[in-house]
């Protein structure tokens, strides 16, 4: 079974979202480079899964890599969602046909061709990788209870365990739910809101 690894959404290195979340009391990781893609990222990491901010550091780079997320980065001018799911898990056979591997993060992921048809959907991905195991320790943030999408398409989800995805059409948005927390603003494309369980 599929579960939830991430979300991910792109964001511009200047802007605010950084502040903003340390203000809300939110903790950012220090974040990595990605290699070949040309992006940088930084995790809000929550109980069990974590949010991916992504920006493009190398424009040459991210325009020569398969994932073209300088579109997506670009969203405004390239129509392209801004937005991510990541899945964790072993991929079904029967929806291997929906996907074309990609391996230049040096494990395996396999890709929704969405993003080459329908890049105005979120991009869908699944991290071949083992399910997370539960490590006992105090959680750095809520937990994820459910994620709202607004955009002019849903993602085409396959069927996973964890919070729920809802998507409603309208502007390219995007809210995290969780249930402990401080509720933030991080963007005009991003929100994340609190809410007892």
């Amino acid at each position: 079974m599929l579960e939830l690894d991430h979300v991910l959404c792109m964001v511009g290195p200047e802007d605010t979202w950084a502040p903003r979340l340390t203000a809300a009391g939110w903790e950012l990781d220090p974040g990595t480079a990605h290699p070949g893609q040309g992006t940088r990222n930084r995790r809000l990491l929550l109980a069990g899964h974590y949010l991916e901010l992504a920006w493009v550091e190398d424009r040459a780079e991210a325009r020569d890599n398969p994932l073209r997320l300088d579109r997506r980065a670009d969203w405004a001018t390239t129509g392209a969602s801004p937005f991510g799911i990541g899945l964790r898990g072993r991929l079904p056979p029967e929806q291997e046909p929906a996907f074309r591997p990609y391996a230049d993060l040096g494990f395996p992921i396999w890709v929704h061709r969405d993003d080459e048809r329908h890049p105005a959907r979120p991009l869908v991905f699944v991290l071949d990788l083992p399910p997370r195991r539960p490590t006992g320790s105090a959680s750095p943030a809520g937990a994820l209870q459910c994620v709202h999408h607004a955009g002019p398409a849903a993602a085409d989800v396959p069927c996973y365990a964890g919070p729920r995805l809802v998507h409603r059409p309208g502007r390219h948005r995007l809210e995290l739910v969780v249930d402990a927390g401080r509720p933030v603003e991080v963007s005009d494309l991003l929100a994340i809101r609190v809410t007892d369980v």
